[in-house]
């Protein structure tokens, strides 16, 4: 009977103090990785904040990627507004550009180190999920002057925020990670969910 209750309220603690954390600072994630003999670069993460737009900008291609200097296109090549930010203007580790992709989807994002700047798609919601990619086919790592060890490539903060975008090469796709991902995979599917729930009642 006791340990039935010191596991309850062992339960209700963390929980207790679950819900009382202060929410993780939001995150864009552009993962470069290998998969099927094809480059993919995917985005995860979110958005909880953005600084006053500078105007609208685009691409210029429909998926880049170039390492000096630092360029990452994924989704269709449209105008989008277009923000500041604070980084490198190159990559850690990489060379070249290979533009344009063999296919892109998803939700419209790039941003251009050199110029201190990042585009996403107009009709993006505050906090819900950045779904979007470019997809090299035929591609591999080494054509990128890559490794599966190159890990983070660069971090930037949009100005005026706390928010970051973060380019990194990884082992392959997210929510095969493991469990931290599958954690992440599923919060985000929770918040697509929500965003489509709230739309439907509107």
């Amino acid at each position: 009977m006791s340990r039935k209750f010191s596991g309850l309220l062992f339960v209700s603690t963390v929980m207790g103090l679950l819900a009382s954390a202060e929410p993780a600072k939001a995150d864009l994630n552009y993962n470069i990785y290998e998969s099927s003999g094809n480059v993919v670069i995917e985005t995860d993460g979110s958005l909880s904040a953005l600084p006053t737009s500078t105007g609208p900008n685009q691409c210029g291609a429909s998926g880049v990627y170039s390492a000096v200097p630092a360029v990452i296109c994924t989704g269709p090549d449209i105008p989008a507004p277009q923000y500041l930010i604070s980084g490198p203007t190159s990559f850690t580790t990489g060379s070249g550009s290979i533009f344009p992709a063999s296919s892109v989807s998803g939700i419209t994002s790039a941003f251009a180190g050199h110029l201190q700047t990042f585009i996403i798609d107009n009709s993006y919601v505050l906090g819900t999920p950045i779904i979007g990619d470019a997809i090299f086919n035929g591609r591999t790592l080494a054509d990128f002057g890559l490794t599966p060890a190159s890990g983070l490539l660069g971090t930037w903060t949009l100005v005026g925020t706390t928010e970051s975008i973060n380019v990194r090469v990884v082992p392959g796709p997210l929510p095969l990670l493991g469990v931290g991902a599958a954690i992440g995979f599923s919060r985000r599917l929770r918040r697509r969910i929500n965003a489509y729930r709230s739309q439907a009642q509107n």
